[in-house]
């Protein structure tokens, strides 16, 4: 995962929570996995692909004050732990990503986690991982937004267990999950497809243009979204038409179109889950609208965007651990 930020918060028992922000540099991407995600020692909830970072966040961090939260954000009660924190105007740049991290305090296990809105109430989508080095459990929120901040609430509720850790897990409706080791990218799509996405998964084409935010962005794989609401139309996606007023009424689903290209290789790489397949499926290869996608899955709109998303990060984020394993095997220790 490329990003250009990171907010790491870490718990503890005594109600002292340690904030850390950093801060990619503008010629340099700041790569990440999450902390399941390699068998590796880190020093904190994710593992830098980039020595130099992992170096500079081992020195903040460290030297980072903890804070005693008030009790309005953090309660003891029959041993149960709440903690509240709340987060606004996180800036955030088109194609561009801030990841915000919460490690829980050693050997608690999460009874509940909610990443909301604080405007509309809508709750986000999350990553939650247990990372047995360190014996706690990460829960992960990517954070970007095209009005340029980005807010979030976090309340999260847990105990102590140190018994049950190890086999202890935490799923609920709004998670996403983390994307896998990419295969040799050859072997991806078909011969006849290669020519529409061979930069995206070779690390041997033309590099990627910088941001806004002077990071590497992301291939414009996936065409742009337009998601349309009762009271406003959000326009997704660098090519998208900033004109639609008006919403699509619900009509009886046409004849599915032949697929135009075949990603399904590619997609069995990112291990997609079964919606995200379906929804980038019929936008990517039957190039589907949202509106006709939410029509033929019987889903609502954001709900189509939001497995639309979460599908897009996997696809792009294979697409970055394919090119990091493919450097380090052009130049081995």
């Amino acid at each position: 995962m490329n990003v250009v930020s990171l907010i790491v918060e870490q718990l503890e028992y005594n109600g002292y929570l340690r904030v850390f922000q950093m801060q990619g540099l503008p010629d340099s991407p700041l790569t990440i996995a999450f902390a399941n995600e390699l068998d590796e020692p880190h020093s904190c909830p994710f593992h830098f692909l980039d020595g130099h970072y992992k170096e500079i966040f081992e020195k903040g961090f460290a030297e980072c004050k903890a804070f005693k939260l008030p009790e309005s954000n953090f309660i003891v009660s029959d041993g149960e732990y709440r903690f509240r924190t709340v987060w606004k105007g996180l800036p955030t740049y088109r194609n561009s990503l801030t990841c915000y991290a919460l490690s829980l305090p050693e050997f608690a296990i999460p009874i509940q986690i909610q990443f909301r809105d604080p405007h509309s109430g809508m709750e986000y989508l999350k990553s939650v991982v247990r990372d047995n080095r360190h014996r706690r459990f990460v829960t992960y929120l990517e954070c970007r937004s095209k009005y340029g901040s980005f807010d979030f609430v976090l309340e999260v509720r847990f105990r102590s267990d140190e018994n049950n850790f190890r086999s202890a897990k935490y799923k609920d409706e709004y998670m996403t999950g983390v994307s896998a080791n990419m295969h040799p990218y050859k072997r991806l799509v078909p011969t006849e497809s290669w020519s529409v996405v061979q930069q995206f998964l070779s690390p041997s084409r033309q590099a990627l243009q910088p941001s806004v935010a002077g990071t590497p962005s992301q291939l414009e794989l996936i065409p742009s979204v337009t998601l349309i609401s009762a009271n406003r139309v959000e326009v997704f996606g660098e090519n998208a038409s900033q004109n639609s007023t008006r919403s699509e009424q619900k009509k009886p689903p046409k004849k599915l179109p032949p697929k135009g290209h075949d990603y399904s290789e590619m997609f069995d790489a990112a291990r997609l889950t079964e919606k995200q397949r379906d929804v980038i499926s019929l936008r990517l290869e039957h190039q589907l609208g949202i509106s006709e996608i939410a029509n033929r899955l019987e889903l609502s709109r954001k709900t189509v965007y939001e497995h639309y998303e979460a599908a897009k990060r996997k696809l792009n984020y294979a697409r970055s651990r394919q090119k990091s394993a493919q450097k380090k095997a052009e130049r081995p220790d």
